[in-house]
């Protein structure tokens, strides 16, 4: 009896180890699941922010009017975002003539182009390769918020023009007039718009409709608190009216395109910030308006839709 117990038992002690390799099997298994898997994901995601960070800026380079040299820019933003500073990037490719497409592999520091693995090895899976691809696309904007509740006439919308003073209709001789397309002289300035309201200074707006004016030279709504010293310096999208009809506070605008100004000062009734300064031009006096220049400018801002005119002003996004 004891013989056959003691047999019985070093059926068991095998049996145990059978069920103990197994689950070391088991456990290398889920170990690689868990450690490269996640060392996978993590790889990728250092190359997707690569990617986007590199087709962004080379969209934001050619929507001003170069492209500079898209490799060298991929390739830095895409290490810049490399925990080990090191991708491979392929040379970017513009699928069309509005778009760019940035596509990032894995580089280890010793030059391998594919990601070692901890665990896999044993189950016959030394190394994979990660990558991500990026597509940026701009074009100019056609609607969104506008920062303020503004519309230049068509006559003072100049990017080689440099700093100059827009004041506000009614205020001051107008600098410059132009003829509505049924044949209305609109005179130069701006107008101040319907859209704010007593708690936002922001307001949408979209090329091709009619928007009524907000008629004085005051500012309207909340804007009080978007005229502060820290706007100055910012570059900001507004529209340019190409009609209008009615007159004071009767006034409609068409809107027709977008703008990026940048502000330099500004004087208002009760608001005036930088608006007298040695470098000039200066808005004093009976002077209400605004100091700045149009410039080239792209944009990251996602709340704007695109399919303008072309002004100088544009919005890059991702598209993939």
């Amino acid at each position: 009896m004891r013989g056959l117990i003691r047999r019985l038992r070093r059926g068991e002690r095998g049996g145990i180890s059978v069920i103990v390799a197994l689950s070391l099997v088991v456990l290398l298994g889920v170990a690689a699941l868990v450690v490269d898997v996640g060392a996978l994901y993590a790889e990728r995601a250092e190359l997707q922010n690569g990617s986007d960070a590199a087709a962004l800026a080379i969209a934001q380079n050619c929507a001003v009017g170069s492209c500079g040299a898209p490799g060298s820019t991929a390739q830095a933003f895409v290490n810049s975002n490399a925990k080990d500073n090191a991708a491979n990037v392929d040379a970017p490719t513009f699928p069309t003539s509005t778009s760019v497409r940035v596509r990032a592999t894995t580089r280890e520091t010793g030059g391998a182009g594919s990601l070692a693995l901890m665990f896999a090895p044993l189950l016959g899976i030394d190394r994979e390769t990660v990558s991500a691809t990026s597509t940026a696309a701009w074009g100019s904007p056609a609607g969104g918020p506008a920062v303020l509740p503004l519309a230049f006439a068509p006559c003072v919308f100049n990017l080689s023009g440099g700093r100059q003073v827009i004041q506000t209709h009614g205020s001051g001789t107008p600098s410059c007039t132009s003829t509505s397309p049924s044949g209305q002289t609109l005179p130069g300035g701006f107008s101040w718009l319907s859209g704010s309201t007593s708690t936002s200074c922001s307001a949408d707006l979209t090329i091709n409709t009619w928007v009524p004016s907000s008629p004085g030279a005051s500012v309207p709504g909340a804007c009080d608190s978007v005229l502060v010293p820290s706007l100055v310096g910012d570059t900001v999208l507004l529209p340019v009216y190409g009609d209008r009809t009615g007159t004071g506070s009767g006034a409609s605008y068409r809107l027709t395109g977008w703008a990026a100004f940048r502000i330099y000062g500004w004087r208002f009734p009760s608001n005036a910030v930088n608006n007298n300064t040695a470098a000039g031009p200066n808005c004093t006096g009976s002077c209400n308006g605004i100091i700045g220049e149009f410039v080239r400018f792209a944009s990251l801002d996602e709340e704007f839709t695109t399919g303008g005119p072309n002004m100088g002003a544009t919005i890059v996004s991702l598209t993939e």
